[in-house]
């Protein structure tokens, strides 16, 4: 593959779960790029259900049913558009998908988020490869809700979330790539994390709080101008809203009408990653907005 948008597409056989599928190729038609040279599909099958499977068939007949039920899947969701049969493999899901992901020069690796597994029950989840992906996150992670379809995906910009930090420059750089690509304007914006007032209650009036909280959204103001003018940028929208980063980040995405969402993974290494979920991926678990996370 070659060009100016490359993605690996973690192919989910389950039901409910094309919604990676369907912005790959939504991200696709966006840039005028044809899908069979700019996605590749990639399934994995886990060790566990190879020695299930393999007491009925040899490992290659196992790899060969998969690869057509894949690429069966694949056309039924692309309705015309081509995409190439998956590649098949049996292993560890997430180093697999990673290896072939850098091998492809991958923009990103594309994966659904888990479906609900309660009828009628709004319960959003990562699912154990989508958050492993992300705890590693060694090359940008795309997540995206299960059900996604193209006609769903917001009219707007391209989100992203900055902390002023060296994260948040990564973030942007690759965002900057995208939103070029796709022809969507970019649109910073920045959450003013107020304190917990209930700490404050005796110790601070109402009008004292009030002044605090403005002085801190203030703040965010000075330094988003600051980051953008570091950044070299012109003619940006960006926004610095007041709330908790949880939901707000995911609301504003989408009362923004966002197509994507773009953040950083933070200054956490690996082990806090595992212990404390981040804030990346808890967004990507709620928002109804494809969120791109960049190591």
């Amino acid at each position: 593959m070659s060009g100016p948008l490359q993605l690996t597409l973690g192919l989910d056989l389950r039901p409910q779960t094309t919604g990676a599928i369907q912005y790959a190729l939504w991200l696709c038609k966006a840039a005028n790029l044809q899908p069979s040279g700019h996605v590749q599909a990639v399934h994995v099958v886990e060790p566990a259900a190879i020695v299930e499977l393999i007491r009925h068939a040899d490992e290659p007949t196992i790899l060969g049913a998969f690869k057509r039920r894949g690429k069966e899947i694949c056309d039924e969701v692309a309705r015309g558009a081509h995409l190439h049969a998956p590649e098949v493999f049996g292993g560890d899901v997430v180093e697999i998908l990673e290896d072939r992901a850098r091998d492809h020069g991958a923009t990103a690796l594309i994966v659904s988020r888990r479906a609900s597994t309660k009828a009628g029950v709004a319960f959003p989840r990562l699912g154990s490869v989508a958050r492993r992906l992300l705890r590693r996150l060694k090359l940008p992670i795309l997540i995206v809700p299960p059900d996604l379809l193209p006609s769903t995906v917001g009219e707007g910009p391209v989100v992203v979330a900055v902390d002023f930090s060296e994260s948040s420059e990564r973030a942007l750089a690759w965002a900057r790539t995208i939103a070029d690509t796709i022809g969507r304007k970019l649109r910073l914006v920045h959450v003013a994390d107020m304190p917990d007032q209930l700490g404050y209650a005796g110790l601070l009036q109402s009008e004292r709080w009030e002044q605090l909280a403005n002085e801190i959204v203030d703040r965010g103001r000075e330094r988003m101008a600051e980051f953008i003018k570091d950044q070299g940028l012109v003619d940006v929208e960006s926004t610095v809203v007041r709330g908790s980063v949880l939901p707000m980040l995911a609301d504003f995405a989408q009362t923004s009408k966002a197509c994507l969402v773009v953040t950083g993974s933070g200054h956490h290494g690996l082990l806090h990653r595992v212990i404390v979920p981040s804030v990346a991926s808890e967004t990507a678990a709620m928002s109804t907005v494809a969120v791109a996370v960049v190591p």
